[in-house]
């Protein structure tokens, strides 16, 4: 039995947060790509942010890690590890907007992953919010995006950028599986170790070119401090911990907000023309958040805070 836990509307406001600041990472980091190559950029990130976080709850390690920890944690952090690796190799072959719009399908694909293992069968509000999160996302990419719909084509880099989002999707239910019976921050904590060492043996296998001292000016490190410090270590560990008390397919909906962010402080920090488009798809994806919580609401709980208090 689980005491002193705040009420679920708190940890869909962490969830929030966490779009927030992985919004504001696509601004922080966007030259940094060019000075590190993905695989190392996502190998640096994830292992310097496993020793600050093994530094940080060393106690909370030394209480909880056991088998089950690492089993969990070594499952999350293979699948989120690919979809972060996939998502970053489409991204070299597509435009930013197709990328985003096109991972941001994983909202979609997440009430299916989760029927798939035998957690429960979507309702139809699932559905609806999926379908309007996913109608959304299209028009805020699109409406940043040379070339409109004319621009719009499925190549190898789209291709990359859908199985990347699958991955999401399957991360994304993993972690609304494992973190109720796990410690958060342990379970954390394996996780970015999983992501750090998956993304090290990718660029080996790739053949990236190691990054020399050269490569780390001051302007590098400050975007990977944020990087790190923010969006890895605060975020991931805040989501492990909301996710055990929020349906996998509201997680996934509260999440789709990051493309919305990221719009937002493009628009804000690069003056970014704000379009009809745009507007359409921030009122899309809001009414996909209200229908699920609503709806939801109105079928007499959440089914996942049920299954948590028979455990």
């Amino acid at each position: 039995m689980k005491t002193h836990e705040l009420p679920v509307g708190a940890y869909k406001v962490a969830l929030l947060l966490t779009t927030m600041i992985w919004g504001g990472s696509f601004v922080v980091l966007k030259d940094t790509l060019s000075a590190l190559p993905p695989s190392w950029l996502l190998a640096i990130r994830f292992l310097l942010a496993g020793l600050i976080t093994t530094l940080v709850f060393w106690r909370s390690l030394c209480d909880n890690l056991d088998g089950s920890h690492l089993l969990a944690g070594a499952i999350i952090g293979v699948t989120g590890g690919a979809a972060y690796l996939v998502q970053n190799i489409g991204l070299v072959s597509t435009t930013p907007a197709k990328n985003a719009f096109l991972t941001a399908t994983y909202c979609a694909m997440v009430p299916f992953v989760y029927w798939a293992i035998g957690r429960g069968r979507p309702h139809w509000n699932n559905l609806a919010a999926a379908l309007l999160c996913v109608c959304g996302t299209f028009l805020v990419t699109l409406g940043g995006a040379a070339g409109g719909i004319a621009n719009l084509s499925m190549g190898q880099g789209d291709v990359l950028s859908l199985v990347g989002a699958f991955f999401f999707a399957v991360n994304i239910v993993a972690i609304s599986v494992f973190a109720p019976a796990h410690d958060a921050l342990t379970l954390s904590v394996v996780q970015l170790y999983v992501f750090g060492l998956f993304s090290a043996a990718a660029a080996l296998v790739l053949g990236e070119p190691v990054p020399t001292a050269a490569t780390f000016t001051p302007e590098v490190i400050a975007k990977l401090a944020y990087v790190i410090l923010l969006a890895t270590v605060f975020a991931i560990i805040m989501q492990n911990t909301a996710q055990a008390h929020v349906e996998s397919a509201q997680a996934a909906l509260l999440m789709s907000f990051e493309s919305v962010f990221g719009v937002i402080f493009s628009i804000v920090f690069y003056h970014e023309q704000v379009t009809v488009p745009m507007l359409m798809g921030f009122g899309l994806i809001f009414a996909a958040i209200l229908v699920s919580e609503l709806v939801g609401r109105s079928r007499g709980g959440n089914p996942h805070e049920t299954e948590e208090r028979q455990s």
